[in-house]
């Protein structure tokens, strides 16, 4: 069609197939012309096409109708899926992360599309290959940081985060069925939307919705179910019963066929008595109040199946009921519901066509049974629908519903491709204990990928026009850590000394896991390194199995266990270091002194007392005093002296 502002809009319901062509009017809105086809065989089940071919028919004949009536050629046209194909799931994805890196927004765009296709997983059945639902929209739970909760990602460094989403999905099924059934009648879909939400677009109009009303379209096949508070629809639901219930229960009551039941149903309201044919050829007559009793207890249980829904999704009984679509016009259906959802009769009305004020046009278009088609229309008139596009990912086409705005990141879900496959991973650490100290080896960071939309550099964000071509290169995954022994173990070198008069070469030793292992060796993840630097007296005395008691001799003077050791050094313990001892008294307290050589000088004090070799902080005056008296680095040490050894400032 030439206007642009002229929809051409189709409900493809269970019974019949209902188009009309919208155009907007002097005083609100215009149906131009509107034509009704009932399906030849029941090519649906439930509001699911079943007979694609069949239903291509139908849709097929209102088109050729329209078109013959207003002289113009149809080429798209606007629908809706069943709301019962709505399904909504919640999932959480994870990424490790580079400590060293900040998490960029595009990192986590592609963690939240990872999430979108963790939820699609748990809806698919089978373990198919292929996406199997549309993503029509998601929105974020929260997200988190190393495990704890963060309002947002973007500039953080840590270990690894989450995003839990909660996605809406259309089985592709439904939508693909659509799509085929329209290109064999001649017809591109134009825009898609749910049918309880067109319903509620023109039955529940804005100014209605601060109440808690439930509407419900009750057709063939299924009754969807939408509800309104607070001045929007706070939720949708579906119950898998409706009109066909009600002429299933009719048929078997009086032994019809199925279209010579759904024929007497439709006449119950505007005819006293009813003739008919049963299946064993005789011609019955009763009354309209008659077969009326005869449906009742189906007509209760559907209501009961519907306010059922309606609690469990409200929480409560609404309102009011608001009901359209064919089925609404079942005998007593609205006074069952009422009971059963303990309401004022009054509080549950059918609403129709007469009720749309700012809707002219095509008289053959009335009742409840209208108000879904002109709503599928009005809202693709308003441009609420979601539209169907088509582009090419890595040379494959790729059909998804998207809005106004589409971008790479829902070519990517519709296609299978996982968005976090453009972020190569960081390899994987290394985690080693070091003589009981917990190191890590980092693997390498990961390459990203490339994205080019119709040969030019993209991002996630990117917007993505039907037609656009995308060419997405995988990011490359970095090189797992790996390492030497030589990485986490400073650099030993052997000593050579003599150790109670004997020479004595000290060799490193470095162990993994309990096997000895040098400095070329590769590392495991989880191993166990020790070595011993061998660095102090007392490092080499456990090394050589000596005890760890009695005078210690380094180089002739007695030092502690701490004190260095280095090549070429004389160690002497046990008898060997016993030598020559005096009594005193060193700053103010009894002191023996054990020496080898001859003299006890002054200087032996030092190795006796863990002395600072620098002045601390604030002193700069050593003070050597025997007896009261200064003394040198050479004086020497008698029994019974009284030593003071000090820094003063």
């Amino acid at each position: 069609m030439a206007d642009t502002n002229t929809i051409f809009a189709l409900d493809v319901g269970t019974r019949k197939v209902a188009g009309l062509v919208l155009a907007p009017g002097k005083k609100g809105y215009h149906i131009r012309a509107a034509a009704v086809v009932e399906h030849q065989q029941r090519a649906m089940l439930d509001g699911q096409i079943h007979d694609i071919p069949q239903v291509a028919l139908a849709i097929q004949a209102v088109k050729e109708q329209l078109e013959k009536k207003l002289h113009i050629s149809l080429k798209e046209a606007a629908v809706a899926a069943a709301g019962r194909a709505l399904k909504t799931r919640r999932a959480t994805a994870t990424a490790s992360l580079s400590p060293a890196q900040e998490i960029a927004p595009q990192a986590v765009l592609a963690l939240e599309a990872a999430a979108v296709q963790e939820a699609e997983k748990l809806l698919m059945e089978g373990g198919q290959s292929q996406p199997a639902y549309h993503c029509v929209g998601y929105s974020v739970v929260g997200y988190s940081l190393d495990e704890h909760p963060i309002g947002n990602l973007v500039g953080q460094r840590g270990q690894g985060m989450a995003a839990e989403v909660i996605a809406t999905f259309l089985p592709r099924v439904v939508v693909d069925s659509l799509v085929a059934a329209l290109e064999r009648a001649g017809l591109m879909m134009d825009s898609l939307t749910l049918e309880p939400i067109a319903a509620s677009a023109v039955a529940v109009p804005a100014a209605m919705r601060g109440l808690n009303l439930v509407l419900v379209d009750i057709g063939a096949g299924t009754s969807d179910i939408a509800i309104t508070g607070q001045g929007t629809i706070t939720g949708y639901a579906m119950v898998p019963a409706a009109g066909d219930e009600i002429t299933e229960a009719l048929a078997a009551a009086l032994i019809l066929d199925f279209n010579t039941a759904e024929t007497v149903k439709r006449k119950l309201l505007n005819q006293e008595k009813l003739t008919f044919t049963d299946v064993v050829g005789q011609r019955r007559t009763l009354a309209a109040t008659e077969i009326i009793e005869l449906i009742k207890p189906a007509v209760t249980e559907l209501a009961r199946q519907i306010a059922t829904q309606i609690v469990l999704l409200n929480g409560k009984s609404p309102q009011a009921v608001l009901l359209v679509g064919g089925g609404s016009l079942t005998p007593g259906l609205a006074a069952a519901l009422a009971g059963q959802l303990e309401i004022s009769p009054e509080r549950v009305a059918v609403r129709g066509r007469e009720v749309l004020s700012n809707i002219s046009g095509a008289k053959n278009l009335e009742g409840p049974q209208a108000i879904t088609p002109i709503g599928i229309a009005f809202t693709a008139l308003k441009r609420e629908g979601l539209g169907l596009a088509r582009v090419i990912v890595n040379g494959r086409p790729v059909h998804f519903l998207a809005g106004q705005q589409m971008t790479v990141t829902q070519a990517l879900l519709a296609a299978g491709i996982p968005a976090r496959l453009l972020y190569g991973r960081p390899g994987k650490g290394l985690g080693v204990e070091v003589n009981g100290r917990l190191t890590f080896l980092r693997g390498q960071p990961g390459e990203p990928g490339r994205i080019l939309v119709n040969d030019t550099p993209a991002t996630l964000e990117t917007l993505v026009r039907a037609g656009d071509h995308l060419a997405v290169t995988p990011g490359r995954d970095g090189a797992d850590a790996r390492g030497t022994v030589a990485d986490l173990v400073p650099q030993l070198t052997p000593k050579t000394i003599t150790f109670n008069g004997r020479q004595v070469t000290l060799e490193p030793e470095i162990t993994m896991n309990g096997h000895r292992v040098d400095y070329r060796t590769p590392v495991q993840d989880q191993a166990r390194l020790t070595y011993e630097p061998l660095e102090t007296v007392g490092q080499v005395l456990a090394h050589l199995g000596e005890p760890l008691e009695g005078p210690v001799l380094l180089n002739g003077q007695q030092v502690r266990l701490k004190a260095p050791i280095k090549d070429g050094d004389n160690l002497v313990t046990g008898t060997g270091a016993t030598g020559r001892s005096i009594n005193i008294t060193l700053n103010g307290r009894p002191a023996i002194l054990k020496v080898q050589a001859a003299d006890v000088l002054f200087t032996d004090v030092f190795n006796y007392l863990d002395f600072p070799a620098s002045p601390p902080p604030g002193r700069k005056t050593l003070v050597m005093e025997i007896n009261g008296r200064p003394a040198e680095f050479t004086t020497p040490l008698a029994e019974g002296d009284a030593v003071t050894l000090r820094w003063d400032p």
